[in-house]
């Protein structure tokens, strides 16, 4: 009997796990919208479509820019500008862009205020590939003077 509990939980695992824990797609529909990306969001800035404001996103992208905005670890914010591009023919380039605003001491650590010299894992800079979820909360305008949709980040992972 000792011998088969071991093979009776793997196979309960295997099969019996997925009917346990299945979520159903609406519900997490109504949590998620997987149909936002980048370049969605760069039109909402634009005013061709209203910004999405009723349920999270999931982006992916590349930190171009990333500005404490609090350094005390207790308080922490940083604003991270997240970019993406698609090729137009051969020739030319289009960007994508959008701010990310991360608070609270578990960002501290993630967006240090001196990045290390060499790569640390779970730290991110400019450059970094990323994961990012988060609710579009309205528009601000950039540095470069561009509108950008602004995004109030939840959960950011490094993709690299």
């Amino acid at each position: 009997m000792r011998r088969s509990f071991p093979s009776f939980a793997i196979v309960f695992l295997l099969f019996g796990s997925t009917t346990l824990f299945a979520v159903p797609h609406s519900d997490f529909d109504r949590i998620v919208d997987f149909s936002v990306t980048l370049k969605s969001l760069a039109a909402a800035a634009t005013g061709a479509v209203p910004v999405p404001t009723d349920r999270m996103v999931i982006l992916s992208g590349t930190v171009s820019d990333v500005t404490i905005l609090d350094t005390k670890e207790a308080t922490f914010k940083v604003r991270v500008e997240l970019i993406t591009g698609e090729w137009i023919g051969t020739d030319e380039v289009k960007s994508y862009t959008c701010s990310v605003d991360f608070a609270g001491p578990e960002f501290f650590k993630v967006f240090p205020a001196r990045p290390p010299r060499t790569a640390t894992p779970g730290v991110i800079g400019s450059n970094s590939r990323v994961l990012i979820v988060g609710r579009p909360t309205g528009i601000v305008t950039a540095l470069t003077g561009l509108k950008e949709v602004l995004i109030d980040g939840a959960y950011v992972r490094s993709v690299e």
